[in-house]
């Protein structure tokens, strides 16, 4: 039987994700939409249709997150859960957690470094209809060198060949995208942020595995060495982007003729600034807020402004920036990826378009899905967020989702959760 709604409201995103569309409304059969039309030249159509009309309220397309880990708490203990909690407990964490994120509008997410055991059924789970949940494009536990950044839920993978089995092993469970650790982190005292931990050599290796089956690769990236080396290597993602000395008495070393390079790859990045965000609104709330850095890092004090211009050099340079939250580390809740846009327009300066584009369509680009979701256009999957107030004037009005609509079914309405 042919399943067949309606979703009508005062403001509609554009095609293009880029301005609103006027008393328009979405129609919907069988989870993918048909048309996006006037509200008044769809009126004689109501009566074989589920009409929800939702007033004076937004529509966008659903979210799209870029990096998540589904099993990690998001508390100040979140580096000691993930590292004693059984998988059981994992998975239980990593069910609600998903849930949390698809009620909140996040229809889409990218998950880029949960254990194996945990997210490959989790993804099972959801797309049997056995539990909510959003879309999961997975890499399943991230590829590490030995004692190095998040060894306690990755693979560890030291030399060339151990590599390029560790990412054929992630192919083989039916891992989206790989994920590498190219630098230390802070999550780790064993690994160095400052630090590389794979040569380019062993990248290259990592990039030609993943691309001979036409998986993308992405690479956590702290320090500037790091970033030079995945550049160089060909990965087509940078988690972080950040470009700490390697001499702990020094504090950044950027360089722009690596940027110019960056760009001329097409190599997206993800500088994880809603993240942030989140923990110095927690500190402010009187929170323990952001963990303390790492000692490789804390010696030589960078303050935050210094990271932003280097994110406005890339950015102004031409690289383009997905919205990931890294969500699942200390404060990055789940039901939070809107911290990515909110923090594009007050830290970066973006327009309030760009900033909702970018967590919708351009996210959608840089994830290889875009010919299926990230806009409200006929022919595309029916994943749609709505908001209260107008996100295109109040950034923040654009946080969890009144209404949400995944593959055309609601799960959310008017806040009231269905699912």
């Amino acid at each position: 039987m042919t399943k067949k709604s309606i979703f009508k409201a005062k403001r509609v995103a554009n095609e293009n994700v880029s301005a609103w569309l006027d008393d328009h409304a979405i129609v919907v059969e069988n989870g993918i939409i048909t048309a996006v039309e006037p509200t008044s030249s769809i009126t004689g159509a109501n009566e074989s249709y589920e009409v929800h009309d939702l007033g004076n309220q937004s529509i966008l397309p659903g979210l799209i997150d870029a990096h998540s880990h589904m099993h990690c708490s998001a508390t100040p203990e979140a580096q000691t859960l993930a590292l004693t909690e059984n998988v059981q407990q994992l998975t239980i964490r990593a069910t609600n957690n998903m849930r949390k994120a698809v009620l909140a509008g996040v229809t889409t997410i990218r998950d880029l470094g949960s254990r194996n055991e945990v997210a490959f059924p989790v993804r099972e789970m959801i797309n049997n209809g056995h539990v909510p949940g959003p879309r999961l494009l997975l890499a399943g536990t991230p590829i590490t060198i030995t004692a190095g950044h998040c060894w306690f839920f990755g693979t560890e993978a030291d030399t060339e060949d151990q590599v390029r089995q560790a990412v054929r092993t992630q192919v083989k469970l039916g891992a989206n995208v790989i994920k590498m650790m190219a630098t230390g982190g802070m999550f780790t005292p064993t690994a160095n942020p400052r630090q590389p931990q794979y040569s380019v050599d062993a990248l290259k290796a990592a990039v030609e595995e993943a691309h001979r089956v036409n998986i993308p690769i992405a690479t956590h990236t702290l320090s500037a060495q790091g970033v030079k080396n995945v550049v160089e290597a060909g990965v087509d993602h940078l988690i972080h982007s950040r470009w700490y000395h390697s001499d702990p008495t020094k504090g950044l070393d950027y360089d722009p003729l690596t940027v110019d390079q960056m760009v001329d790859n097409g190599q997206w990045v993800d500088p994880t600034i809603g993240h942030h965000l989140l923990g110095q609104e927690a500190k402010e709330r009187g929170e323990p807020g952001p963990s303390d850095p790492h000692w490789s890092v804390s010696s030589t004090v960078v303050e935050e402004h210094e990271h932003i211009e280097t994110l406005n050099k890339m950015h102004d340079a031409g690289v383009r920036f997905t919205t990931g939250l890294d969500m699942g580390m200390p404060y990055g809740t789940h039901d939070r990826s809107c911290a990515n846009a909110w923090a594009f327009v007050e830290t970066l300066g973006w327009s309030n378009w760009k900033a909702i584009h970018a967590n919708t369509a351009g996210t959608a680009e840089a994830l290889g899905v875009n010919k299926e979701v990230g806009k409200l256009k006929k022919g595309y999957v029916a994943d749609i967020a709505v908001f209260t107030g107008d996100p295109s004037k109040a950034i923040r009005d654009m946080d969890c989702a009144s209404t949400v609509v995944k593959s055309g079914q609601v799960i959310k309405l008017n806040d009231r959760v269905l699912v």
